[in-house]
């Protein structure tokens, strides 16, 4: 009974090791500018049920023990050297490493293809734009053009809403594409939107924005002011614009997400007064919420 018990041991003891042997000969065999493909050879003896692909950037990738080739993709920087290497992974057991490479992302010298732009929403004081985008690089930025002037410069994403409109007025946007080399794509086609009018009845303000708080971050001039939605009868509150004041004299204006924020710079040797206004898409003006900051 001890003999059989020390023959068992050691079939399963020869099988662990097996299934944890290193992969070996991991070869670089292709890079792009977003792309490291990779081939190793498996460890002899039972396959492993995984393996991990690891790179010197701090991401990694499994695909199965079956398949001994992969390409690598995630967490790339422009034009980078990156260095892999591979584990065989059974029963929760890694592999030591295998032998560790390297590889340089090629340069991209080829645009993406033209933006194809359309309006997925409309209101009197905004446009939410959606666009195409056909590139490998991940990191694309794009500039939005209105009425021929540029407005919005290295957006990310595929989609932006344009704000501070003007009610019943027609806009013509166009998009263009701006990869981690550089290269520009070329302008979208011109999309023409027509903002509607206001409700011409709506003549009710928003409520005073709430929750009004804010002081010098700096200990000198630089302030910052929060607060909360204002409500409106007929403007939804992600539609109310908010004015604000400095010592009477306009400063600036958002639509920022809530909580509402905004910096400026104070006047020192006095009391400056801060007022922000809520307005709707019909262009009333709530009472302002007001706060003052000595700095005499």
């Amino acid at each position: 009974m001890i003999l059989c018990g020390v023959v068992t041991v050691a079939h399963s003891t020869t099988a662990l090791a097996q299934s944890t042997a290193s992969p070996k000969n991991l070869r670089v065999t292709g890079v792009t500018d977003w792309t490291v493909s990779l081939m190793w050879d498996a460890p002899k003896g039972k396959a492993p049920s995984s393996y991990v692909i690891q790179c010197s950037n701090g991401r990694t990738m499994t695909v199965a023990g079956s398949q001994t080739s992969a390409t690598f993709s995630a967490g790339f920087d422009y034009n980078t050297t990156y260095s892999f290497r591979v584990y065989a992974v059974s029963g929760g057991a890694w592999s030591a490493a295998s032998n560790s490479v390297t590889a340089t992302l090629l340069k991209d010298t080829t645009p993406a293809a033209k933006p194809v732009v359309a309006a997925a929403g409309i209101g009197p004081t905004h446009i939410d734009l959606t666009w195409s985008y056909a590139d490998v690089d991940p990191n694309p930025r794009f500039d939005i053009y209105v009425n021929g002037e540029i407005q919005y410069l290295q957006v990310a994403g595929t989609s932006k809403r344009l704000v501070f409109l003007s009610p019943g007025t027609s806009y013509t946007i166009r998009v263009s594409a701006r990869d981690s080399a550089g290269n520009r794509s070329e302008l979208s086609e011109p999309l023409v939107a027509i903002t509607p009018a206001a409700d011409a009845t709506d003549d009710d303000p928003p409520t005073m924005p709430p929750d009004w708080w804010g002081g010098v971050i700096d200990g000198a001039n630089e302030a910052m002011v929060f607060w909360g939605d204002s409500q409106d009868n007929v403007t939804p509150r992600e539609h109310i614009r908010y004015f604000l004041y400095v010592n009477r004299q306009f400063d600036g204006a958002t639509v920022d997400p809530y909580p509402h924020q905004f910096s400026m710079y104070l006047t020192l040797g006095i009391v400056n007064t801060i007022e922000v206004y809520a307005v709707d898409e019909a262009g009333n003006r709530s009472a302002p919420a007001v706060m003052t900051i000595d700095l005499r």
